[in-house]
């Protein structure tokens, strides 16, 4: 079968490589967990939340909702109203619900037929305004009442708590955390029938050590979507390049893996279509240096860019003074001739980007964030840090040469 090249792309589950472990984990901890799926962007997290929707497990009914760009309450409301509502099963249940107010139940029974029209959800945003917590507590517990177990997947659910809380202030998102911990609780801390799945491309924990409150998830089971195995990377690999008429020498293959250790799906797909782009590199035998000329002239290229910056601007979460000391830390560990840094070193780095106010417990807060939204990854045995993804080092060594637009 013709693979497609999904550099950026949400892969159908069929096109879904080197997961199905995962996945099934996934499907037994939802009997008796909600999940909290862990990695940083382009690790394939929306592909193995695309898997659930579109491959449900019998006894299941899946609602997804991508909440990147919600930064209100009512709005997320709304749109989980919205998407419950798309399935037939669902309806019925949601148009008995007694518990909701006669104008939510106006304007739901009144738009059942045609929720896809426009305008449907901004006309319930403004119904539910003020009463978003009780009627979307009212509305998902009656989801119990459902032959199925209703499984919400809610994929950048991190970026949708700072939204609020940049929108609203902190109170606000503190106030929204507790509320959707008691959505998810009975008494005695025990979980509801339905289920939920957050994904989303940076580390919550950051954000819920700043507004204190850091046990409102932790009724979730942390599921990493990591690297592929190499037995998968390279069937992905072989079918990408059948695919596109490539074809490598033993060394040239070998070189491929190197510059993409450890073979994130996302990266590899890149660098294929990289080289694909290559007229002249079609249908012939590639050896190390034509995959290293590619490497270096396109992936880690101007057009290939803007793929990476998200990483770079992701450090603005840290304030001001803070994103100069990450990105001081991360400029030393790439530049460092062994590409690792011991964890004293990078503290002495830290101290003199942050200057005034630095703190070991602020550095090891960063490290330790740093460590969890996978820029970085700290040896036990020596103490030392260095880049998870050898794609990464090798572009903030090209790209990274100023802290904080000011030169270093």
């Amino acid at each position: 079968m013709a693979r497609r090249i999904l550099a950026g792309g949400v892969p159908e589950p069929e096109e879904l490589f080197g997961r199905e472990h995962t996945i099934r984990f996934i499907w037994e901890q939802l009997r008796g967990n909600n999940i909290l799926l862990v990695a940083p962007r382009r690790f394939g997290k929306t592909g193995v939340m695309n898997h659930l929707l579109k491959r449900t497990e019998p006894g299941y009914v899946a609602v997804y909702l991508d909440v990147e760009d919600v930064h209100d309450p009512e709005v997320f409301c709304s749109n989980l109203i919205a998407g419950l509502l798309e399935h037939n099963g669902l309806r019925s249940i949601i148009a008995g619900t007694k518990a909701l107010p006669k104008k939510v139940l106006d304007i739901i029974a009144s738009r059942v037929g045609g929720v896809k029209m426009e305008g449907f959800e901004i006309e319930l945003r403004d119904v539910v305004r003020d009463e978003w917590a009780s009627v979307t507590r009212a509305l998902i517990l009656e989801m119990e009442k459902a032959d199925q177990t209703v499984l919400f997947i809610l994929d950048e659910f991190p970026q949708l708590i700072e939204n609020i809380a940049r929108k609203h202030q902190d109170e606000a998102a503190r106030t929204f955390l507790q509320w959707f911990r008691s959505l998810r609780m009975k008494q005695k801390d025990v979980l509801r029938r339905y289920r939920f799945v957050l994904g989303g491309s940076t580390s919550i924990d950051l954000t819920l050590r700043r507004l204190e409150v850091p046990d409102k998830l932790n009724d979730f089971y942390r599921v990493p979507i990591e690297a592929l195995s190499q037995e998968h990377a390279e069937a992905l690999f072989d079918a990408l390049a059948e695919t596109s008429g490539l074809r490598f020498t033993a060394e040239g293959r070998a070189a491929f893996f190197e510059l993409v250790a450890p073979p994130v799906p996302y990266f590899l797909q890149l660098f294929v279509s990289q080289i694909r782009l290559e007229e002249k590199l079609k249908d012939r035998e590639l050896g190390p240096e034509e995959v290293a000329a590619v490497y270096h002239r396109r992936v880690l290229g101007p057009t290939c860019r803007a793929y990476f910056d998200y990483y770079r601007q992701r450090l603005k979460r840290y304030g001001e003074k803070g994103e100069r000391a990450a990105w001081a830390v991360l400029q030393e560990v790439a530049h460092a001739p062994s590409g690792r840094v011991s964890d004293s070193m990078l503290y002495d780095v830290y101290r003199r980007a942050r200057g005034k106010g630095a703190s070991s417990f602020e550095f090891s807060e960063i490290m330790a964030d740093l460590e969890s939204d996978w820029y970085l990854l700290l040896d036990l045995k020596t103490n030392e840090y260095g880049f998870l993804l050898q794609v990464m080092r090798d572009w903030w060594k090209r790209f990274s040469r100023t802290v904080g637009g000011k030169s270093k």
